[in-house]
């Protein structure tokens, strides 16, 4: 008995819920849509009765019922977001009443949440656009068809190449770039700065290419293109104890206080840089996924892969750290989760790992620097003086310390 009474209780509450704010879009807006806060109250109630009762037959007469409410009701207003959310508090209704809570209680709170935010979530999807609507679907046909269909693996020298994992390392990379990349339109409004910071999570590399081509184009803000590049960079050494703590969480203890003290140092050379630095307005990166770039990505991890492989058993540590430098020309993530994967395969020491790391990283910002110098000179010095005094703090913590 108790349990049914919580049911009803829920059923009605998140009817309640929708009904109020149904009730005050029809307010604002002067239409005719189908009820307030008694009709979505009542229906939310009678899902629950039904739930409660436990008859399919009479469940899906009260669907019906609500559905030929809401038909009568698109006959009367125009739009249909109402009548599908009197659709949804009843089946929500009918989850609360068979006992569902957790899943009534979520649903409802999506469903408020995406009434709620009307305005907001039109705003967002047109500043989205198509081009960023089709990588998204990309993306979920490279996770949802493509993945499942490779083999687990374990080819190559050591075992160290396997398919799953290969495209387990695009699909997350992939994600985390385009994740970067929505919010980068999202805040180019915002600033530069914010918009650099959120393209950090892209490519910080590209935001430098970027800022660099800024920096020929207007040399009198050099200041300001340097601030934005070496923002992006900090949000590169998150990325990477971001990967490390998903694949290989025993290397944080070595790496994570090197790493943290890197984009500190980072971070305050770059405020320090900024003091008289202007404003800069927004700036485009091109869409980070693509099935070219997919692939492309998943070569190259599977190559660094078992090349650092093969390099420790023939060359030792030095053949190690000669496939992190020249990996770290180009990118980290390949290089980060691949020495994370042979960590935790047993296929690399611990410590290596994680000079490995950040030698690729002292590489990468040597190649920020270069990239930045070409764009101007002065942003070129700046920048190197906004990162150098980071990484030398923590190769000093890696000698003393670890």
């Amino acid at each position: 008995m108790e349990s049914s009474l919580t049911g009803l209780a829920l059923a009605t509450l998140v009817g309640f819920a929708v009904g109020l704010e149904r009730e005050r879009a029809k307010r604002e807006r002067e239409t005719g849509a189908l009820g307030g806060v008694r009709t979505f109250a009542l229906i939310g109630l009678l899902g629950g009765l039904v739930g409660v009762l436990g008859s399919g037959a009479l469940a899906l007469t009260g669907f019906l019922v609500v559905g030929a409410l809401a038909l009568w009701s698109l006959t009367r207003a125009p739009g249909a977001t109402s009548e599908v959310a009197a659709l949804v508090v009843y089946l929500l209704g009918l989850l609360a009443g068979e006992g569902q809570a957790t899943a009534a209680l979520f649903g409802g709170l999506v469903t408020l949440g995406l009434l709620t935010y009307r305005e907001r979530l039109h705003r967002w999807s047109a500043q989205i656009g198509e081009e960023t609507l089709e990588a998204a679907v990309l993306l979920a046909l490279l996770w949802g068809v493509v993945w499942p269909l490779l083999p687990e693996g374990g080819y190559g020298p050591g075992g160290v190449l396997r398919p799953r994992e290969v495209w387990l390392m695009v699909l997350l990379v992939a994600a985390a770039n385009f994740a970067g990349f929505v919010l980068t339109r999202l805040w180019r409004e915002r600033g530069l700065y914010a918009a650099a910071l959120a393209g950090g999570l892209v490519s910080s590399t590209a935001v430098t290419v970027s800022m660099a081509a800024r920096a020929r184009e207007h040399p009198a803000s050099w200041r300001t293109w340097a601030v934005a590049a070496g923002l992006a960079t900090v949000l590169m050494y998150l990325r990477v104890l971001v990967w490390v703590a998903l694949f290989a969480p025993a290397l944080l203890e070595a790496l994570a206080p090197a790493l943290a003290l890197w984009a500190l140092v980072n971070l305050a050379a770059c405020l320090l840089l900024a003091r008289g630095a202007g404003g800069g307005g927004g700036f485009e990166l091109k869409n980070p996924l693509g099935l070219g770039a997919a692939l492309l990505f998943g070569g190259l991890y599977a190559l660094i892969k078992l090349a650092a492989y093969a390099a420790g058993i023939w060359l030792g540590a030095a053949g190690v750290y000669a496939v992190a430098a020249l990996s770290g020309l180009q990118d980290l993530d390949a290089i980060t989760l691949s020495m994370a994967r042979l960590f935790t395969q047993g296929g690399l020491e611990a410590g290596l790992a994680v000079r490995a790391i950040l030698l690729a990283t002292l590489v990468n910002n040597a190649v920020k620097a270069t990239l930045g110098y070409l764009g101007h000179p002065r942003m070129g010095f700046a920048l190197a003086l906004a990162l150098l005094p980071g990484a030398l703090a923590a190769w000093a913590w890696m000698a003393c310390c670890a």
